[in-house]
Order: structure tokens, then sequence, then C-alpha cells
């Protein structure tokens, strides 16, 4: 008898603690998003998608699977329960911090939605840090709110003598709105910039492929991954295996990263156009495949 209830208390326990688990993963998304408001989101993070606009329309699809491939969630173009949670979560914590940075009032709810009140919220700390004033979270702006969070601003009731974060592995740091360190990486070495794959992106040999990536396109050279970068990066690649997808007549899908698929597809056109084969996409090979795709259309 006694063995019966204590099996019976151990379960209900571990229920328990299944439930509460279950509670506090789907606590920062109270319901779930309309399609406007997913797109808000999407918009508010530098997304290039215009508010208001359907959930069928091309871009708002392409934006919502670069968005499941940034963060690693199912990619299906739909409002699928991960990629909810996942805006929710980012939505909540940028709310934190602009609360813990800037200490407005009244503050910012930590919710799920990037609505007025967080746009509004994003373009003032804009304006105090002399950066863009446009109500989106930049990857610029993200720096800078990191930057002041690191800087180690208490929260209530916690000593002011900051103990300092452990850091994220360096391959997993994310850098915007569109890659994290090792998918920027990735983007450079398969473009044929010389970079360490063990190495932050800012070691030096990183910044100098930074830097020649942003003086062959017209960009401030800076040597970061800023959002003009990422951006730019992110046309080449599309272009890159749009016209793989032309030239080899696969099915490959258009989104911004430089994956093993992409490299396989670089290797087949190099071996097809009598290249060397590597999968590396140097400025030669890209511009030998441009003009082979534009014979085939």
């Amino acid at each position: 008898m006694l063995n019966r209830l204590n099996g019976a208390i151990a379960t209900v326990l571990v229920i328990a603690a299944w439930v509460a688990g279950g509670q506090s993963a789907w606590a920062v998304r109270s319901q779930n998003y309309t399609p406007d408001q997913f797109v808000s989101v999407l918009f508010g993070f530098g997304y290039p998608v215009t508010p208001g606009t359907p959930l069928i329309d091309v871009r708002v699809q392409q934006a919502i699977r670069d968005f499941q491939t940034q963060y690693r969630l199912p990619v299906d173009g739909t409002l699928n329960a991960p990629t909810q949670d996942k805006a929710a979560s980012l939505v909540s914590d940028l709310q934190t911090n602009l609360n813990r940075a800037m200490q407005p009032s009244p503050q910012l709810p930590g919710s799920q939605f990037y609505g007025a009140q967080t746009k509004n919220a994003v373009a003032l700390f804009q304006r105090q840090n002399k950066l863009p004033e446009t109500g989106i979270a930049t990857l610029e702006t993200y720096q800078r709110l990191q930057d002041i969070i690191s800087d180690a601003i208490p929260l209530p009731g916690q000593p002011t003598t900051p103990i300092a974060p452990t850091a994220p592995p360096v391959s997993s740091v994310p850098i915007g709105t569109l890659y994290n360190e090792t998918d920027f990486r990735a983007v450079l070495l398969g473009l044929g910039y010389d970079v360490n794959p063990a190495k932050p992106l800012n070691d030096a040999p990183a910044v100098r492929a930074i830097r020649d990536f942003q003086q062959r396109y017209g960009l401030s050279e800076t040597g970061r991954a800023d959002q003009p970068t990422q951006e730019k990066a992110a046309i080449v690649v599309r272009n890159l295996r749009n016209n793989l997808k032309t030239v080899l007549r696969n099915n490959l899908s258009i989104f911004p990263f430089y994956d093993d698929v992409t490299q396989a597809s670089v290797r087949q056109f190099q071996t097809q156009a009598g290249l060397r084969v590597d999968g590396i996409a140097t400025q030669t090979v890209r511009a030998q495949l441009d003009a082979t795709a534009r014979r085939v259309r």
C-alpha cells in the first residue's frame, strides 16, 4: 500500500513538473498572432515587409521562411507554434531590455506585440543614442542596447557591482536580424574570403575580409557585419542560389544562408564548367555562373 502511495505521489510530482515546464515555455505567448500582428513583428525586426501586407504575399512568405531559418525553426512559411513562440520571446526580451536601459514611464509590458508603444520606445532609444530614428530594432540598435545592458545596469534590489555575464559560444553569438556569427562566417568562407572558421568576427583576418566585401559593394568600410553589410550579403547569396537553381534546374530554395546544399550545388556547377571543384563561390565563379544563367534564361 505504501509503495502504491509513493508511486502515486511520484507520478503527481512528475506531472506537476511537466505542467510547470510547459507553462513557463508558453508563458511569453499569451495568444496566437493575427497575420497583421506577426507582420508587424517581422517589420519591427527589420525584415523587408510592409505592415498590413497579407501573409500570402511572396515577400511576407519569404520573410517568414528567413525568420524560421535564422532561428532553426521548422521552415514552412506558416505561423506554426515554434515560430510564434520565438517571435514572442524576441519581442518580450527587447521590451525588457528597453525597460532596463531607459526606465520609461509607463514601462513596456514585456508582451509579444511589436505595436506603437514598442516602436516609439525603440525610436526614442535611437534618438537618445544618435542612431537613425526608425523605430525598427536594427543591428546597430540591438548592439547599442546590448552594450548598455552589458555595462551592468542593475535590476532593483541587485548589487550595484555587476557580475560579468557568461558569454555565449562564439559560434552562436547573434549579430543582427539576418545572421549570427556562424552564419555570417559561413557566407564569407563560401564567397571565398579568407577567415578563420574558429575565430570571432573581430579577428583581424575577418575584419579585413569584411572590409574587402564592403569595398567591393560600395558600402562603408566599417569592418563590422553591420546591417547594410548583412543585407548585401543576403542579396549576394540569394542571387547565387537563384542562379544555381536556374543553371542546375534543381529545386534549391532561395534564402540567404551558405549551407551544405549551397556548397554542393556550387561544386556541381564547377564540375560542369570545368572549374576547380571546391564548393567556394569566388567572384570568378559567380561571374561565370551569372553569365551561364543569363544564357539559360
